[in-house]
């Protein structure tokens, strides 16, 4: 019996030991941890990373800005994609093509000779410039 108890002691110590454990922060976080609440107050009033660094230097504490970035994800538990700006979305352009069976339009140059409408339509290669209209 003593060694159940034994084992018992052992094991609610070891998960006290588990639910305790938290690890060590980088040497470069000991630095900005006593400045944990200002960083997070910084962070909240949309400062970038950048900023809160040079005001950082300012103070002497010699960090660098994806120092601050990490700092900010790792120990404030910031989501990464938090201050990310969404693009605005356009329609893209498309250029319709003239298919192989119907051919381009036909427009005459100032010097009276066919010229294509739209150059865009030609197949892909070296552009080489028309001398009648250079």
């Amino acid at each position: 019996m003593k060694s159940d108890s034994a084992s018992d002691s052992h094991t609610s110590r070891f998960e006290s030991a588990i639910r305790d454990y938290a690890p060590k922060p980088s040497r470069k976080f000991q630095k900005l941890l006593p400045l944990k609440a200002g960083i997070a107050d910084l962070r909240k009033r949309r400062a970038s990373y950048k900023t809160i660094a040079d005001i950082l230097h300012n103070l002497d504490i010699q960090v660098a800005c994806d120092t601050v970035f990490r700092f900010c994800h790792e120990i404030l538990g910031e989501p990464k994609a938090r201050y990310r700006r969404k693009r605005k979305t356009s329609t893209p352009r498309v250029r319709k093509r003239p298919g192989k069976d119907s051919p381009a339009p036909q427009a005459l140059s100032p010097g009276g000779s066919p010229q294509k409408a739209d150059r865009w339509t030609e197949a892909n290669g070296p552009r080489i410039a028309d001398p009648n209209t250079v």
